[in-house]
């Protein structure tokens, strides 16, 4: 969708559509109004075997085509095959050559998200109840990965009690969804144990509601904590602050001109990156859990996490002074390995150099 957009936007006039796989959160992609069709195609990286036609329902005849370069990266194709089939089948299927030979694109042009009036509405609905002198902050506790990706629930109930201790008149809510709401990939955290944390720091309920109103309760917030997720990415494009709960495999690397800060770990003790797991017994008794989300890991860096959302809640630093600040410690964090560094239009290559 950031592609796209950033098609459309070096390119007025130009008709830019999208194909994406049916199973994808289609309903985001409605939120662009830069794109002028959006096709589903029949493919599901879950599912075994592979579809006869994935793009049967998508046109043949654009005058350009775009597929990401990794599609065609022979070390990519090795390590995931059936996108490599896709690939594939894209350029069996497509007129026109791929990558718009000749097509100008902006680069960091930053993505936002159109939600429609009734899920801000129904947002607005759900918090007004709830809404106190101080700011709304979003919490989600875990994404779809394995539950020891993610902090404890015992964890999370030390930093919602900080928060709530630190912002007393605070409208926390928290965000996810459990096994087979809406047809999607259910968090790591069960609805049962975020009831408990909700229960403990009176908090909003913002479980298993449908995509679009759970971002716009997101885009009502002063910021979003959360551990790294495809969910708080598109937070960032409705135009929230992102507090990243960072460590685990991936470090944050989607930036998209609205202000961050990750709570990078301490990666000497606490191993983290790198693509890879960095699993050890949590200190708390919740059994198996990446060092980075650990017990140990979360108590000393909530001095940190304090800072930080009052940072962000008060608008302190802008975008570019964020980015300023996070390369440099992400490269410590990384080990000074430069190779390692990564980041969505290569946004690092303006603080960090070769």
């Amino acid at each position: 969708m950031q592609i796209a957009g950033a098609y459309a936007a070096t390119n007025p006039g130009l008709a830019v559509s999208l194909a994406l796989p049916y199973r994808s959160p289609l309903e985001l992609a409605e939120c662009c109004d830069f794109l002028d069709a959006v096709y589903p195609v029949t493919f599901d990286p879950t599912e075994t075997g592979f579809p006869d036609a994935p793009y049967a329902k998508v046109p043949r005849d654009f005058e350009w085509t775009y597929r990401c370069y990794r599609r065609d990266d022979p070390t990519e194709q090795a390590k995931f095959p059936r996108l490599a089939q896709l690939s594939d089948a894209a350029a069996a299927h497509f007129t026109a050559p791929g990558n718009a030979p000749g097509l100008p694109l902006r680069p960091e042009q930053h993505l936002r998200l159109r939600l429609p009036a009734q899920a801000r509405q129904e947002a607005e609905q759900i918090l007004a109840p709830h809404l106190g002198s101080g700011p709304v902050l979003a919490v989600l506790p875990s994404g779809g990965g394995g539950r020891a990706s993610y902090p404890s629930t015992g964890s999370w109930l030390l930093m919602l009690r900080e928060l709530r201790a630190a912002w007393p008149d605070a409208t926390i809510v928290l965000i996810g969804k459990t096994a087979g709401a809406h047809r999607r990939r259910s968090s790591a955290m069960p609805h049962r144990d975020a009831a408990e944390l909700m229960a403990a720091v009176d908090a909003v309920d913002g479980y298993d509601l449908p995509l679009l109103v759970q971002l716009a309760l997101v885009q009502r917030a002063a910021l979003l904590l959360s551990p790294h997720s495809g969910f708080s990415f598109a937070a960032l494009a409705v135009g929230t602050p992102w507090l990243a709960l960072s460590g685990g495999a991936w470090f944050e690397y989607f930036h998209n001109g609205v202000p961050f800060h990750s709570l990078l770990p301490d990666t000497v003790r606490f191993p983290s990156f790198g693509g890879v797991t960095h699993q050890t017994e949590d200190g708390d008794g919740s059994g198996v859990r990446e060092a980075s989300m650990t017990r140990q890991r979360i108590e000393e860096t909530v001095p940190e996490l304090l800072e930080a959302a009052n940072d962000l809640i008060e608008g302190r630093r802008n975008y570019e002074e964020r980015l300023a600040a996070y390369f440099p410690r992400l490269l410590s964090a990384l080990g000074g390995d430069k190779s390692a560094m990564a980041s969505w239009d290569r946004v690092h290559e303006r603080f960090i150099e070769a």
